[in-house]
Parts: C-alpha cells; sequence; structure tokens
C-alpha cells in the first residue's frame, strides 16, 4: 500500500496574501525549474498591482513533512452578483502549482481537496489554462466534482529545421519571401535591455489597437502594460518587431525563462495585411532564438475557430492539451443534502 503522506494546506487572502507572495514566491520559483515564465514572481507581482480595489488576492499554500512544498496564487474576482476565484489575470495563458512539490501526486491530491472543502463552503472556482500533464490538472480531472474544458496549445521545438517541412508548406514561405523583397526593405528588432521593452510598448499598443479596433469596448478594464513590463524587466520580457520600408509592421511580446520562450502578446499592423507580417516576424524570430540557444518558443492555446490551427501548423509544433476547470454543477439531490447538513 501506498505510504500516506501528511499535508498541511492553508489559504491566505488580501494583505496577507500579498506579503506572502512577495516573500516566498521568489523562492518557490527558484526551486522549480520546470516552472514557465507565467509563474515567475515578477510576473505575479505585476499583475497584483493591476488588481481592481474589488479584488483581493489569494494564495493557497501547501506544505508537507519538507516544508513549503507549492503553492497556487489566485484572486478574488468580484463583480455586483459574484465572488469567483480565478487566475490573477486572464492573460496568464499557464495556471499550475509552483513550487518543488508541484509534480508530487500528493501535493496537487491535497490543494484539490481544499479547492473542493471551498466549494462546499459556497466558493465559485475557475481554473483556467492548467497544463493537461501537470499533476494538478491531472488531481482534477479524475474527481467527478469538477468538470474540464480542453484547448490546444502549440510550442515549436528550436531550432526549427525548414528543409524538413513539407513541399507545399516551404513553397508557402517562400513565396511570402519573395513577395516582400520585391521592393521592400525588412528590419528585423528584439529587444534586449529594460530600457529598449518600455520605449517599444507604446509601439505594440497602438498596434494592438488599430488590430483589435474593430471588435468594439473592452468587456474589462484595460491593464497598464507600461507597469506591467517595467515589473517583468528585460529579465523575463521582450518585444520583437519587424517594419516594412520603415513602418512597423508586427511586434510580438513574449515572456522568457532559461531556454524556452513564451509568445504573449503578438499584433500587426492591418495596412501590411496582405504582405503577412505575423508569418515575417515569426519566421525570424524563430532563428533568433535559436541561434542565441532557445530550445522551445511557445505559441499559446489556440482557438479552434479563426485559422489558427492552420497558421501554427505551418510551424510544425508540438501540440499540447491545457484544460481549464470548474466544479460540476450541484444535482438537485445533492443540494438538498448540503442544505441538510448545513442546517444540523
Amino acid at each position: 500500500m501506498p505510504v500516506s503522506r501528511i499535508t498541511h494546506v492553508r489559504s491566505l487572502e488580501g494583505e496577507a496574501a500579498a506579503a506572502w507572495i512577495n516573500r516566498w514566491w521568489p523562492v518557490l520559483y527558484d526551486a522549480a525549474p520546470h516552472a514557465s515564465a507565467y509563474q515567475a514572481p515578477q510576473w505575479i507581482t505585476a499583475w497584483l498591482h493591476q488588481l481592481p480595489a474589488s479584488d483581493t488576492p489569494v494564495v493557497i499554500v501547501v506544505a508537507d513533512e519538507g516544508g513549503v512544498s507549492a503553492a497556487l496564487a489566485l484572486a478574488r474576482h468580484r463583480s455586483e452578483a459574484t465572488s469567483t476565484l480565478s487566475a490573477l489575470t486572464p492573460y496568464a495563458e499557464l495556471n499550475d502549482l509552483t513550487g518543488p512539490g508541484a509534480r508530487r501526486p500528493h501535493i496537487a491530491h491535497a490543494l484539490t481537496t481544499h479547492l473542493e472543502q471551498l466549494v462546499r463552503e459556497g466558493a465559485g472556482i475557475d481554473l483556467t489554462n492548467v497544463p493537461g500533464d501537470s499533476e494538478l490538472a491531472i488531481a482534477l480531472a479524475r474527481r467527478a466534482t469538477w468538470q474540464a474544458s480542453p484547448a490546444r496549445s502549440a510550442l515549436i521545438p528550436l531550432p526549427l529545421v525548414w528543409d524538413t517541412l513539407s513541399p507545399s508548406l516551404r513553397r508557402q514561405h517562400a513565396k511570402r519571401e519573395r513577395r516582400l523583397h520585391a521592393g521592400h526593405s525588412i528590419t528585423y528588432a528584439r529587444t534586449r535591455t529594460t530600457d529598449d521593452l518600455l520605449q517599444m510598448q507604446p509601439q505594440l499598443e497602438r498596434l494592438h489597437a488599430a488590430r483589435w479596433s474593430q471588435d468594439g469596448p473592452a468587456r474589462t478594464p484595460r491593464p497598464d502594460w507600461m507597469t506591467v513590463l517595467t515589473e517583468l524587466s528585460h529579465e523575463t520580457a521582450f518585444i520583437a518587431s519587424i517594419a516594412i520600408d520603415g513602418t512597423l509592421a508586427a511586434a510580438q511580446l513574449c515572456l522568457h525563462r532559461g531556454t524556452t520562450s513564451w509568445s504573449l502578446r503578438p499584433a500587426m499592423n492591418p495596412d501590411f495585411a496582405r504582405l503577412a507580417p505575423g508569418h515575417l516576424l515569426l519566421r525570424r524570430l524563430i532563428d533568433d532564438l535559436a541561434s542565441h540557444g532557445f530550445t522551445g518558443l511557445d505559441l499559446g492555446r489556440t482557438s479552434e475557430s479563426g485559422g489558427q490551427i492552420g497558421y501554427k501548423d505551418q510551424y510544425q509544433p508540438q501540440w499540447s492539451t491545457m484544460l481549464s476547470f470548474r466544479p460540476t454543477p450541484l444535482q438537485p439531490t445533492a443540494v438538498a443534502e448540503q442544505l441538510a447538513s448545513a442546517l444540523v
């Protein structure tokens, strides 16, 4: 029989959570080399500072015989009618336990049990973009109390050997390059310092606004990306860009840790749409990162509509699954039993 392990789980909220994160999150992150840049202390702290006054930070800490093993940073997001525990920011394309115990089944099991207790106490929980092969996702998926919604995510292994692409894909890429080089000057750049990163941010913002203005006003307050990038610095983020004939045609905000980079916020100039500047930038970014020792470029979660699958498939990515979890709605009998137990 497996040996039972003693675990202790606690939740901190508000100022206590923020203080704990500021003190201990860097320690957990440094002890988890497999953790992504979406779990970096700079990322977590940046979004703590972006929380609206109505929301509060929450951290769930799991410890065992060896001490604090892992933690999950969330926020209690409040609206007029609801209160939901979810990621600090919807811009996080990966959410998982952080710490040396994040890959230990008993740690994920303990956290899942704690989450279920919170649900029984009336908490709304929405855990998005949990890697499907993580211990947290496995623990949640094994329980009937959670329902999961899948999404695909694409990782381009680097270096990408272009000659291994199918002949049809090579022809597509070559055709785009010929069209661009016919009378156009092309300039690629990637920020290397925090000053360069912050100087590039307003230009990325203008591109993003021009590209998505047709979608109407934002449903949620826009974050202060300049403040976020100031916190991230060049040690966690960079912006790659392409200019065509001296005009910015595409830009891409990426996070990075070790030899992996994560595409976070791409934007293209609609005036250059016929020249496919997004592909132009991505091809150069792939070669640039590979030449500097990177082994992977994660393009993030991928919509099944809008041509995103086909767009990313042109770079022979490795596809994986991200899972988003919500509590399974209680059946009428279960609701009655829960009410009865509350009255005892």
